[in-house]
């Protein structure tokens, strides 16, 4: 029976190869997906309208349940963590961790959906991978739909962040919760103070203190060694996004008047985007390597790079202990707005409200009382002695309570927690909850919390998220031969190796290989949507 699933998971896995050779949708399944039940008898079940024999409120505790998650620090949490410790205190049930670094989580994931090895928890960093997607059209991970309402901290996500998730419409996933808006960049001010400038307002001052950060010695050593902005591999992909969505352009995808879905690569402010980093990178503003470069921070953490887009402003002050350790004088500040211009509109790209999210497999948890007792496990994470334990780590060690109730946490404490526990927030599905407040943050601290909350009225959102795209399934899904090829076409533009007209080129060459396939099933669900 494994070996029958193995090899139809298998295929799945491999069809963004072929997919260059055919856009057919996948085959009906024609094998089981558990040791007794066929796929579409164990979808058929796990569909049902209401469960059918246990409850929530009779799922005694586990001993013990299993995940996997991927992490990207330079370690992970020990099992003899103090917050895992914590967690089974709470919950009575130990949580045995496998951790799985990000690079190799995908792999990790597809080879134990093919052996049919999956631990009872599985975090799903890439939702539209086409080994997740049809390992669900399968049946090998429960639909969630009748069950979660049965649960009040589940139950309470936001709608709109639990339909990003979904799958084919029904809800295989729950997702690893993450605010609306949260992107952002951090600039040293110390070189700014250095240099007689000020945070910037517009892109055009940004760019201008960028040249200062390359070429007037912001650090003060004599030296030419500091340049502006750290960038790494992966980073122009969303950051492209990010200075287009400044100029007015859409996040990723964006509805016109006929209400057709379109790409931003079909948009003037996008190929302004990438233009603005090719002159960057030509006049020397972005480090040279970044094509190569894996971390997110090291040349602005190791104090090469002036700035550095982050991804989350909530990993500024991870990134400035990491600054300060190597530089004890150094500060920083974020910002998450840049104008195109004095008196233009203010724009942020809204984020889709998750980071990853949480199955769980059929395979391993055969029994609707066995998918009760995780999900009740899951859901205990939400409640508020466990919402703070994620987010302010172990009273005590990295924060102390006032006698108003409220968090005092000093710098020895904050990186403490950085180091030792804010990584096990990705096991839950409740990161951006909030229950104990703090009693005085950091100004930087201060700062973010002020712009994670004032900026949502700007947020410009992709209209996809809930959409599926077969195509882009088959190929590959958000890490396939289409993402892949386009984005590998936009890094060759910014360092010179294509111009602009090559760069149009490769916008028509990724629609001839199914990016104009991908917009028109986006146009048709977002159609029949709405």
């Amino acid at each position: 029976m494994k070996k029958a699933i193995s090899l139809i998971l298998a295929g799945a896995m491999t069809v963004s190869s072929l997919a260059a050779c055919s856009t057919s949708k996948p085959a009906a399944p024609a094998t089981t997906a558990a040791p007794e039940t066929s796929a579409p008898e164990a979808a058929e079940e796990n569909t049902s309208s209401a469960p059918k024999q246990e409850t929530a409120e009779k799922a005694a505790p586990l001993e013990t349940v299993t995940m996997m998650c991927n992490y990207k620090a330079v370690e992970a949490p020990g099992a003899d963590n103090k917050l895992l410790a914590e967690i089974a205190e709470y919950t009575g049930t130990k949580l045995e961790m496998t951790w799985v670094p990000n690079d190799a989580y995908e792999e990790k994931l597809n080879t134990l959906i093919a052996s049919v090895s999956l631990p009872e928890i599985v975090g799903i960093r890439e939702i539209k991978s086409s080994g997740f997607i049809n390992a669900t059209r399968v049946g090998m991970f429960w639909d969630l739909t009748p069950y979660i309402s049965q649960f009040p901290n589940l139950s309470a996500i936001n709608e709109t962040i639990m339909t990003n998730v979904q799958t084919d419409g029904k809800q295989f996933l729950i997702p690893r919760t993450r605010d609306l808006v949260r992107a952002g960049i951090a600039i040293r001010t110390d070189w700014l103070e250095n240099l007689g400038l000020e945070m910037p307002e517009t892109l055009d001052e940004f760019t201008e203190i960028l040249r200062a950060f390359t070429y007037d010695d912001p650090d003060g050593n004599g030296k030419n060694d500091t340049y502006g902005l750290s960038m790494y591999d992966q980073g122009l992909k969303n950051f492209s996004t990010q200075v287009s969505i400044y100029m007015g352009g859409p996040n990723n995808w964006y509805v016109d008047e006929n209400d057709n879905i379109v790409s931003e690569y079909d948009t003037e402010a996008y190929t302004r985007a990438l233009t603005w980093y090719r002159d960057c990178y030509a006049d020397g503003l972005i480090n040279k390597d970044f094509p190569v470069v894996t971390s997110k921070t090291q040349n602005f953490t190791d104090g090469r790079a002036g700035a550095v887009f982050i991804g989350n402003l909530e990993d500024a002050t991870t990134t400035l202990n990491s600054l300060t350790q190597v530089n004890p004088d150094a500060t920083a500040d974020v910002l998450q707005i840049l104008l195109d211009g004095e008196g233009a509109a203010p724009h942020v790209p809204g984020y889709d409200g998750y980071t990853g999210a949480i199955a769980i497999p059929t395979t391993t948890v055969k029994t609707e009382e066995h998918l009760l007792q995780i999900l009740a496990f899951l859901d205990k994470l939400g409640d508020p002695d466990m919402v703070d334990a994620f987010n302010w780590g172990i009273e005590g060690e990295t924060y102390t309570l006032t006698a108003d109730g409220l968090v005092s946490q000093n710098e020895e404490q904050q990186s403490i927690y950085a180091d030792q526990y804010n990584l096990l927030r990705q096991i839950t599905p409740f990161y951006a909850s909030k229950s104990l407040q703090a009693a005085q943050l950091t100004p930087l601290a201060q700062h973010v919390n002020e712009l994670l909350g004032s900026n949502a009225k700007y947020a410009v959102f992709d209209p996809t998220l809930p959409f599926i795209s077969e195509t882009e399934t088959e190929m590959g899904g958000t890490l396939g031969e289409l993402p892949t090829f386009i984005q590998d076409s936009a890094i060759k533009y910014v360092i010179g190796d294509l111009d602009l007209a090559g760069w149009q080129d490769a916008i028509q060459t990724w629609k001839d290989m199914g990016g104009t396939e991908v917009a028109n099933e986006f146009t048709q669900q977002y159609q029949e949507f709405h």
